[in-house]
Order: structure tokens, then sequence, then C-alpha cells
């Protein structure tokens, strides 16, 4: 049994930012089971025939095993590294240069990994190196359930959310991201920038840190999004769409009136908006 990576643009949005960091020829997302290492996600700045999403094989062949059982993170000579140079993905593939941290779920357990690989020498930097890290954890805040002052919201089997144990449909996270990032939104202690231009590596530890806030407050406003389909009994996005309309109506920023939301689902004495009340 494995865990399933879910699709979300987060996750998409880690790819693209991890791509940047590294500037190897590619990037993936490994998930892992005892046996077996398949690439879900693969982000390619060049052609590289045979690697692909999809592609499964033995873990013990994968350098991310090597890399699970304690060899060193980073390497840009595996051909020569003796933790490196006998697996049968770099014999296989002419890995030159490899990346690698582990993901884990919310016990504890390695599931996935993220890893850049290139067939010429490439030296990741520690500054990289954290970035890349920095990353992992956005994506394994990603794939166990959410709760919140006793309330489980979680991902079901099926897609969508479940809220306790009623199913909320889907809660449309794109829209609610792109809503987010699109807004003026300030959620939590979001790092201001600075007047100092900063150099590549300080810019993308800066959308790193934004891109977590802005996934902060997605996370509160997606389990509002779940608490009022339950309750007013309407599809994901009709409840998105009233609480977005009933925030600028009050003046309200979205994921502060959200946090009142999920509140009241075990606090009745919550107030809220007429509109946003409904059954409880």
């Amino acid at each position: 049994m494995s865990t399933q990576i879910p699709a979300h643009p987060a996750i998409d949005a880690v790819m693209s930012t991890a791509a940047s960091v590294l500037g190897m020829e590619i990037v993936f997302l490994g998930r892992l089971t005892d046996d077996t290492l398949t690439l879900e996600k693969v982000k390619a700045g060049a052609e590289w025939p045979g690697v692909e999403e999809g592609l499964a094989g033995p873990r013990e062949d994968s350098l991310c095993h090597r890399l699970l059982g304690g060899a060193p993170a980073r390497t840009s000579d595996a051909a020569n590294d003796p933790d490196y140079r006998d697996s049968a993905a770099r014999s296989k593939y002419g890995i030159t240069s490899y990346v690698g941290v582990p993901i884990s779920d919310a016990t504890g357990m390695v599931v996935a990994t993220l890893c850049g690989m290139d067939r010429n020498s490439v030296e990741v930097s520690d500054d990289a190196f954290e970035v890349l890290r920095s990353l992992a954890d956005v994506i394994a805040a990603h794939l166990g359930p959410l709760v919140t002052d006793g309330l489980v919201i979680r991902r079901a089997a099926e897609g969508g959310w479940c809220v306790g144990e009623d199913h909320a449909g889907d809660l449309t996270s794109a829209m609610v991201l792109a809503d987010l990032l699109a807004s003026e939104l300030t959620p939590g202690s979001r790092p201001p920038k600075g007047e100092t231009p900063l150099d590549e590596i300080g810019q993308l530890r800066m959308s790193v840190r934004q891109l977590e806030h802005a996934l902060a407050a997605r996370v509160v406003v997606e389990q509002a999004i779940g608490v009022l389909t339950e309750r007013q009994r309407s599809s994901p996005r009709q409840a998105f769409e009233r609480l977005r309309k009933v925030a600028r109506s009050r003046g309200r920023k979205v994921h502060d009136l959200s946090r009142e939301i999920v509140m009241s689902a075990t606090d009745p004495a919550v107030p809220l908006p007429p509109e946003l009340a409904g059954r409880r």
C-alpha cells in the first residue's frame, strides 16, 4: 500500500520552483512503496529518453533507495561516488548528478522523495538544498488529514474532501488558491518584500515563504467551504462564491471570515453573518 499524491496546484508550484532552484535536467516527485519507486510527477528541462511520469521500477535499484539508506543527499559525480556508483538506475540512465530529500506523511513514515538529477555535473549549494527541503515540507502538508479544533477534514478516496463523516465534494482547490494569490491578502505573518535586492536564491526563498503563507490561508478557506457545503447543502462552488461575496460586502478578508466559520463548526456560540449561519 502507498500514499496517494493528490493533484493540487500547490504541488505543481513546488515542482516548478524546485526546477528553478536546482537547474537540473529532471526534477521528480517519487512515490514509494516497500518495493517500488514511481515517478509521480516530472518536471523536465531537457529531453531524457525513458524518464517520464509514470515510470516505475524496483525501489532498491533507485538512487532514492540509497539516499534513504544513509547515502549523502547530494552528489555531482555519481559514477565515482561509492554510495551511488553501483546503483542500477545510475548505470541505466547515465546519471551524473543527484539530489534528494525525503517526504514523510503525518505518521512520520517516508512515503515519497523530491529529487533532481542530471547527466552532467551539477553542484547543489547549501542554500538551494535548504529551499528544496522547504518545498518537500509543502508537499508533506498536503498528504494527510487536516485537524482544526477537533474538526477533522480529510481528502476522500474518491476525490474532494470529507468534513467529519460527510463528503463535501470537490472544493475546487485551484480556484481558491488562484483567488488568494490574485488578491492582496496577507495571511498570518506573510513576509514583506524587502527594499534590498535579493539574489536568485533569496528570491526563491521568498517565493517559497509566500507560497506557504498563501497555502495556509487556502487551507482555512477550503475548510470553511467544507463546513458551508455540509451546513447549507450547497455545492462547493456555491459555498465559495457565497463566502467571497459576504466577505467583500462586509469589508472582511476571506481567510479571516473562513477561520470563524471553521470555529463555528465546533462552537455554535461563534457569531456569523446570517447569510453564512444556516443550519447548525
